[in-house]
C-alpha cells in the first residue's frame, strides 16, 4: 500500500484495533458498485442484474459490474439514483426519528444530492425538504437530480449556515454530511490521496465545528441533528461528536442494527456513532451520529402567516388541472411561475425566502410566454402529470436522441404538446409544430456524451 501517505498509514491504529493488514487490503479492491431505486417510479424493470440487495436499505441494490449509466434512459427519468451503500444507511437513522407529523427537514450540504433524494423518499407528503448548497456550481447540479426524481415537497437554496441559521428553532432534523478530508473515498478518487495531509484533516475538523456552531440555533426543541463524514479519522468523526455534546444541549440517540451488517457501533461517553469500513462489509468508509436537542424551556418559535404565493384564479386552477392534477395540493402563482404546493408549505418558503436564497422550489409547472403556457421541465419528470396530456412512447434509441437534443424522425398526430415517454416514465417535452416538432428538454441538462 505504498501509494497511501505515510501519515495515514501510521494513524491507521487510532481508529482500528485490530484486521489493519485487511483494511489496507480492501483499499487496493475495487469499489463497490450500488443504486437506490425511485419508489415513486417502480414500475420500470431494474436495467441491471443486481448482485445482491443492500442489507439496511431495501430498494438499494448492488452491482457486479459499473455500467455506463448515461446510456440508459431510465437513469435520466429518475427512475434511480447512482450512490454508495454505507451512506444508504440513513434510512435507519430517519425512519428510527421520524414522527408521522409534517417535519421541516434540512440537508445542509446537499449536492450532489444522493442523500436528498434519499429523504425524499423517506418522508410523507406533508414534510418539506430544504437542499441546500452554498457552491453555485455544485447547486446546479443538485437542481437537476432533484428534480429527475420528480417529488413535489422540497426547496433548493443556496445559502450559508449562518444566514438559514437567522431562522431560528425552524427544522425539525438537519442533516450535516460535511466536507470532509476524504479518506473513505480513497478507493473510488485518487484524487483524495494526493489531496489528503493531517494539516487538511485538522483542517476539515474545524471547518466542520464551525458549520455545526453556525447552524446549530436553527434546530427545533427536541430536533435532531445528524452528523456524517466519508472518512476515518477519529478527528472528524468522535472527537467532533464529542466536542458537540460538550458544547451543545445535544444527547445520542442509538440506532438498531442487525449484527449480519458488519457496522461498528462505537460508544464512548455514553455516546453513539456508527462506522463503516470496507474489510468488514460492502461499501466505502462513512461515520454517522445522530443528536437530539434536549428539551429546554426554550418553545418553539411560532412562524406566523405569511405568504409570497398567490392563489390562481378558478379560470385559472381548471387551466392548470388540464397539466397536473392537484393531489392534495393548490395551484399557486410566485415570480410568473405556476406551481403546486402544499398550502402549508407555502408559509414555510415564504419564511425561509426571507433568509435564504431560493433556487427552486417544487413542483413547478410552468410558465405563460404571451397567452401560450410554457409546461415545466420538472413536471414532466413528476407524478403529478395529468392523465389527460397527449404522450409518446420512445424507444431507446429515440429517448437517448431526445435526451441529446438531436434531431431525430417521430410521427406525431394532431398539433400541440407531448409528454416524451420511456417505460411510461417522463423524460420531458416535445410540441408539435405541424411540420416538426420542438424539442423543450433543458439544454443545461442534455447529454453531452456522444452516443451513436
Amino acid at each position: 500500500m505504498t501509494f497511501l501517505p505515510a501519515q495515514f498509514l501510521k494513524s491507521i491504529s487510532s481508529f482500528l484495533s485490530e484486521n489493519q493488514e485487511l483494511f489496507l487490503e480492501s483499499l487496493s479492491q475495487a469499489p463497490v458498485i450500488s443504486l437506490r431505486i425511485n419508489p415513486l417510479k417502480k414500475t420500470f424493470q431494474l436495467p441491471y442484474s443486481p448482485m445482491c440487495a443492500v442489507p439496511w436499505c431495501p430498494n438499494g441494490y448492488y452491482l457486479s459490474q459499473r455500467p455506463s449509466f448515461t446510456e440508459n434512459p431510465l437513469f435520466w427519468a429518475g427512475a434511480f439514483y447512482v450512490q454508495e451503500a454505507s451512506s444508504m444507511f440513513l434510512e435507519q437513522i430517519f425512519t428510527k426519528i421520524a414522527s408521522k407529523k409534517s417535519l421541516r427537514v434540512l440537508d445542509l450540504c446537499a449536492a450532489p444530492g444522493g442523500k436528498s433524494t434519499h429523504l425524499l423518499s423517506l418522508m410523507n407528503s406533508d414534510s418539506l425538504l430544504i437542499s441546500n448548497e452554498i457552491v453555485k456550481s455544485r447547486a446546479e447540479v443538485l437542481v437537476e437530480n432533484l428534480a429527475h426524481w420528480g417529488y413535489s415537497n422540497y426547496v433548493v437554496t443556496q445559502s450559508s449556515p449562518e444566514n438559514l441559521a437567522k431562522l431560528e428553532h425552524f427544522f425539525d432534523v438537519i442533516l450535516v454530511d460535511a466536507p470532509c478530508s476524504g479518506e473513505g473515498m480513497f478507493r473510488k478518487d485518487k484524487e483524495a490521496i494526493s489531496e489528503w495531509s493531517k494539516e487538511n484533516v485538522l483542517f476539515c475538523a474545524e471547518r466542520q465545528k464551525y458549520i455545526l456552531s453556525e447552524i446549530f440555533p436553527a434546530l427545533a426543541p427536541e430536533g435532531y441533528l445528524i452528523y456524517s463524514t466519508c472518512t476515518f479519522n477519529r478527528q472528524e468523526n468522535e472527537e467532533n461528536l464529542h466536542w458537540l455534546c460538550q458544547n451543545f444541549e445535544l444527547q445520542s440517540i442509538r440506532v438498531p442494527l442487525s449484527a449480519e451488517w458488519n457496522i461498528i457501533e462505537i460508544e464512548e461517553k455514553g455516546r453513539f456513532a456508527y462506522r463503516f469500513f470496507p474489510h468488514y462489509l460492502q461499501g466505502e468508509g462513512f461515520f454517522v451520529a445522530c443528536l437530539q436537542k434536549k428539551h429546554t424551556s426554550t418553545s418553539s418559535k411560532t412562524y406566523k402567516n405569511k405568504n409570497l404565493f398567490q392563489p390562481l384564479s378558478s379560470k385559472e386552477k381548471r387551466e392548470m388541472e388540464q397539466w397536473a392534477f392537484a393531489e392534495n395540493k393548490e395551484f399557486y402563482s410566485y415570480q410568473n411561475q405556476i406551481f403546486l404546493i402544499n398550502p402549508d408549505h407555502t408559509t414555510w418558503i415564504s419564511h425561509l425566502a426571507e433568509k435564504a436564497y431560493i433556487k427552486q422550489i417544487a413542483l413547478k409547472i410552468g410558465k405563460f410566454k404571451s397567452k401560450d403556457f410554457i409546461p415545466s421541465a420538472e413536471l414532466a419528470l413528476s407524478s403529478n402529470v395529468s392523465k389527460e396530456i397527449k404522450r409518446l412512447e420512445l424507444s431507446e434509441k429515440e429517448a437517448l436522441q431526445f435526451l441529446s437534443k438531436q434531431d431525430f424522425s417521430l410521427s406525431l398526430g394532431e398539433k400541440g404538446w407531448y409528454l416524451a415517454s420511456y417505460q411510461q416514465l417522463g423524460l420531458g417535452w416535445l410540441k408539435n409544430i405541424g411540420n416538426r416538432f420542438n424539442n423543450y428538454y433543458p439544454s443545461e441538462w442534455r447529454i453531452r456524451k456522444s452516443l451513436f
